[in-house]
């Protein structure tokens, strides 16, 4: 078709031509130019011409093409423009454009995969970009000809005073100059210009931000990668001031046992030529919107022609926008909370390392705001997660609003934030600070017409006088935070060196408590119950206590925190609960066949209710009957019950087991919410017995809550009793049964039997 278009123009030089005959003479030279590659067999190799020259294979190559159509390769996801993946996986770059190439030249169908450090050989045939020496799989080999080969230049920070001095490699003598670690070229600067102060980096965007900050002079970079990165990121600060002696090659690596494919792929990539302008030009972004526009004449008159050609160039550069739109897009995900749009974990890391180093300079300090609101899991629980997360927002445009503009507010996790402060005078401006959050987000919120209250718990640790390690400070700020709930909530807590003492025995103190029950460190202890009428013991509350091998007899108080937290508490309820059914029996062969024990049973038990529904069967089995059985259990538990903890109530008292509402008078105190799950048991709190005297507060409390109760078909019993007075009065207000140090203190169980040995003989 060529020959025949020559002919053509010659006639048409002879004879002179039309308007029609030039019109054919431009078509021609376009299918010409866009022809299909032409294959010419010979009985000893094949001959494949394409647009980038002809490419002569061998019958062996020839044979392996037909046997191998499908090639499988690994691009780098992350190394813009050479090679990277899109939000959409699809792989793209300059090395993927080769492998189109390639693909257009000998028919492959090349199928790319993430490449990574572990890439096992058996599942890919080629590494579509190698830098250096050496391949890091040994198994592949690199190609001789390197595709790509790309000069390293200077940049520098323009905006910042002192850089228009440096022009060359020399001018970099004395200055601090980063330079990617891993690269041959770091190796070849720190030889030949040993006067220059290197900072090793992993990433360009670590050197970019280093220059941004001014915290080094210059930097060694990629010339194609980093003029793509100032261009999509938009880094108008940096300025490319001179090119450098050394550059880097880039080359294909083809696994060992594939020598066939290795030549293809080699012959292919001598034809389509190293540094391909066609190629190239794809990945140049420029601020000049027809710099892609020139190209030779005689091309330019026929694409002016040619309209079509004009819309897929439009489309290209679509296209081009999108990537560049999901590249920033990746970043913005990756950084920054996708619900309040506040920096994530990742990016507070980041700030807070360039607040110390930035304080490390100025000889100031950094404080840490560790915010956590309180009671947002019942808004959660009680109105719905999307409800909790439209307060998530407007709880952090508040918090927001009440610290400086170049602080950094971040989202920790959940109903966490973290607020880094810098440049400030005295620990007075992070009170100030934590004051106008805590005021602000005690105002109610209005969501979905409905006010939510909410308040939080904040702890402060300041950089470096508690620490010097970015860790460390996220700790301190959360164990001052859990002081801050420790001590009522709606507070500030600066962190003490106490804490941390605190927090590692607390920690110490949760990992021997998983070996507690294994090593059979747990014991029960009784203490009586009696009638304040006839004065006979008929029951007993069972306390369980821990015999540590370090630090002695532990109180409930200390350890079932930590048994909750960790999720103990179900396998330590459960030992409890069979202990109590042993002893039981003794008591029962020794002292009265009707008497009754009560069991404490934390509200996370009812979380995997069949647990305690297999208590029916343990209790059948034991020859006992349920009312031997009294399950004490928090006035929360029934404020808002769910489904499960009502059937599993209800399933406990048809068997016959009672309930017994604890410390009654010191939570919600709502006689009329417990009527309505027929609750046996009514406990008056021992903050209302000990200062229990003649029409004080308290006496006329006890009096009321055992009348009410007695009217709602309840019995009362009364803790804490400690004096005679205490007990006569509670009698006279016909209070049913006493507990307290009156009458025992808790005692082991031998020691219980004998108490109640010596009370029966009395």
């Amino acid at each position: 078709m060529i020959k025949k278009s020559l002919i053509y123009l010659g006639n048409i030089k002879r004879y002179g031509c039309s308007a029609k005959q030039l019109r054919v003479l431009l078509l021609l030279i376009l299918f010409s130019v866009l022809a299909i590659p032409v294959v010419i067999k010979s009985e000893d190799s094949l001959l494949l011409n394409s647009k980038y020259g002809e490419v002569q294979l061998t019958p062996n190559e020839v044979a392996w093409l037909k046997k191998h159509p499908e090639v499988r390769v690994a691009v780098k996801h992350g190394w813009m423009p050479i090679e990277f993946t899109l939000e959409n996986n699809q792989h793209n770059g300059i090395s993927v454009d080769y492998l189109q190439a390639l693909s257009s030249i000998f028919n492959i169908h090349f199928i790319p995969s993430n490449y990574s450090e572990s890439t096992s050989p058996s599942d890919v045939d080629v590494i579509s970009g190698v830098v250096g020496a050496n391949v890091k799989h040994p198994e592949f080999k690199k190609l001789p000809y390197p595709f790509l080969s790309f000069p390293f230049a200077i940049y520098v920070n323009k905006k910042v005073n002192g850089r228009f001095g440096i022009n060359s490699m020399d001018d970099l003598n004395y200055k601090r100059v980063a330079v990617f670690k891993n690269g041959p070229v770091a190796k070849e600067v720190a030889e030949n210009y040993p006067k220059i102060q290197l900072l090793y980096v992993d990433i360009a965007d670590e050197a970019i931000e280093e220059l941004r900050l001014g915290r080094v002079d210059a930097y060694i970079g990629n010339q194609i990668i980093v003029d793509y990165h100032i261009v999509v990121h938009r880094l108008d600060f940096v300025e490319k001031v001179a090119m450098t002696p050394f550059s880097t090659d880039v080359s294909m690596a083809v696994r060992g046992d594939l020598p066939e494919l290795a030549s293809i792929l080699h012959k292919g990539l001598h034809a389509i030529g190293k540094n391909n302008q066609e190629i190239l030009e794809k990945w140049e972004i420029s601020d000049s919107r027809y710099d892609r526009w020139f190209v030779p004449l005689g091309i330019i008159a026929i694409l002016f022609l040619i309209f079509g050609l004009i819309r897929i160039f439009k489309l290209k550069q679509t296209i081009r926008q999108q990537n560049v739109e999901a590249q920033n897009t990746i970043w913005h995900q990756a950084n920054y909370d996708y619900l309040t749009d506040l920096p994530n974990r990742h990016l507070l890391h980041s700030r807070l390392r360039q607040a110390m180093d930035s304080a490390n300079e100025s000889l100031s300090p950094v404080g840490i705001l560790f915010i956590d609101l309180d009671n947002f899991k019942h808004v959660n629980d009680t109105a719905g997660h999307s409800i909790g997360d439209k307060l998530i927002k407007e709880a952090a445009n508040r918090i927001t609003r009440c610290v400086r503009a170049y602080d950094t507010t971040a989202r920790f996790g959940g109903d966490e934030f973290m607020v880094v402060m810098s440049d400030f005078d005295n620990d007075q401006a992070l009170e100030k600070t934590s004051k106008k959050i805590l005021a602000v987000l005690q105002q109610p919120f209005q969501i979905d017409n409905e006010l939510f209250y909410i308040s939080a718990s904040i702890g402060l640790t300041i950089y470096p006088h508690d620490t010097s390690d970015p860790e460390a400070l996220f700790s301190y700020a959360d164990q001052a935070m859990y002081e801050a709930k420790k001590l009522g909530r709606n507070r500030f807590q600066f962190f003490k060196a106490s804490m941390q003492l605190d927090s590692t025995k607390r920690l110490a103190l949760m990992n021997d408590l998983r070996e507690a029950l294994a090593q059979q460190q747990f014991e029960l202890y009784y203490q009586p119950i009696i009638s304040l009428d006839t004065q006979e013991i008929l029951k007993a509350e069972a306390l369980i206590r821990w015999n540590h091998p370090v630090n002695g007899l532990i109180n409930p108080s200390e350890f079932i925190a930590l048994a909750e937290e960790t999720g103990l508490i179900e396998e330590i309820g459960t030992w409890v609960f069979h202990q109590v059914l042993r002893d039981i029996k003794q008591i029962h062969a020794q002292y009265s066949a009707d008497f009754q024990v009560s069991v404490n049973v934390s509200p996370k038990q009812f979380i995997r209710p069949e647990r305690l529904l297999a208590w029916k069967t343990a209790i059948v089995n034991a020859g006992l009957a349920g009312r031997h059985i009294c399950i004490e259990i928090t006035e929360g538990l029934l404020l808002q019950p769910s489904l499960s903890v009502v059937n599993t109530i209800s399933a406990l008292r048809d068997f016959g087991i009672q309930f017994s509402i604890d410390d009654f008078g010191t939570g919600y105190s709502a006689l009329a919410y417990l009527n309505k799950f027929d609750i046996e048991y009514v406990k008056i709190d021992r903050s209302f017995t000990h200062n229990l005297q003649a029409n004080n507060q308290d006496a006329i409390l006890c009096e009321a809550i055992t009348s009410m109760a007695h009217k709602l078909g309840m019995t009362v019993v009364a803790e804490g009793i400690e004096t005679e007075a205490q007990a006569r009065m509670l009698s006279s207000f016909e209070c049913d049964y006493g507990q307290g140090y009156l009458i025992s203190k808790p005692k082991s169980f031998a020691d219980f039997m004998q108490f109640l040995s010596e009370n029966q003989e009395k």
